[in-house]
């Protein structure tokens, strides 16, 4: 991972009971060059996460509804922020079935920015970044 990365911490269960469904993990996730797998018998390398049978990302525990890499999720998980994107509000106000569904409803909805539902961020930061910018005691 770049040391670039702006890791963004949404309150994914608060999101989950406004009623985004989790569509962000029904996206497809593309993977940087550097979190591609070896590529084999000389084919191209993978460069997207793949998603299980129920449309969610293979990574997500349907039990729980947890990432099971959290800690390791590719950049593009790290950088996102659902509420910047237009489809969050169409799958709280709409609801929607598939990815299919949800961008169908999408196409047709207008909701106008000072209106947009907004999922909390959980104020908590890596404690890396807490400590640069202690004072050093040099």
């Amino acid at each position: 991972m770049s040391d670039e990365v702006k890791t963004v911490y949404v309150d994914c269960d608060a999101g989950r009971q406004l009623g985004c469904r989790t569509f962000c993990c029904r996206l497809l996730v593309k993977l940087k060059p550097h979190e591609m797998a070896k590529s084999v018998d000389g084919l191209p390398a993978k460069g997207f996460v793949s998603k299980g049978q129920n449309g969610l990302c293979v990574h997500m525990d349907s039990k729980t509804w947890l990432c099971k890499i959290w800690e390791n999720r590719p950049e593009t998980c790290r950088e996102y922020s659902c509420n910047n994107d237009f489809m969050l509000q169409v799958a709280v106000r709409e609801g929607f079935t598939d990815i299919a569904d949800l961008a169908r409803k999408a196409s047709v909805s207008y909701i106008p920015k000072e209106t947009f539902v907004q999922v909390p961020l959980i104020a908590k930061e890596p404690e890396a970044d807490l400590t640069e910018s202690e004072p050093s005691s040099d």
